[in-house]
């Protein structure tokens, strides 16, 4: 009897967590990005490259006090511009990538590549 009871309470706590539990669906990564706006990896990976390079020189501005130091609300727009996409299609592209975390580590190698190889050139100039 006590372990008919204690079946039925362990049975009755479980149905209460699982009904308690929210559901926390995962967007479909569609959901995220029409198919006539996806922007290919070898694009998004090149633009991924320039976003980060005009972050690091505005954060060298920052780390040197220039009082002319420019916001991304400059440097954006232009990058932007060149790659011929919004911002907003630009986020949501990036979220879109986000949803496969062994793609975007790899793009991610490959942005890297290019702000290597890009930091090569530039020294090779001096």
């Amino acid at each position: 009897m006590i372990f008919t009871f204690r079946l039925q309470f362990v049975f009755l706590l479980c149905l209460a967590l699982i009904s308690c539990s929210s559901d926390k669906a995962v967007p479909d990564s569609t959901a995220l990005v029409s198919a006539d706006s996806l922007i290919s990896p070898e694009k998004m990976i090149l633009i991924m490259s320039d976003v980060h390079l005009v972050e690091a020189a505005m954060m060298l501005q920052r780390s040197e006090n220039e009082e002319t130091a420019i916001g991304t609300d400059r440097y954006y727009p232009g990058i932007f511009k060149k790659y011929h996409i919004s911002q907003t299609r630009y986020d949501q592209n990036l979220a879109f990538y986000r949803q496969n975390p062994e793609n975007f580590a790899k793009m991610y190698d490959r942005v890297i590549d290019i702000l290597e190889t890009r930091q090569g050139k530039f020294t090779h100039q001096k």
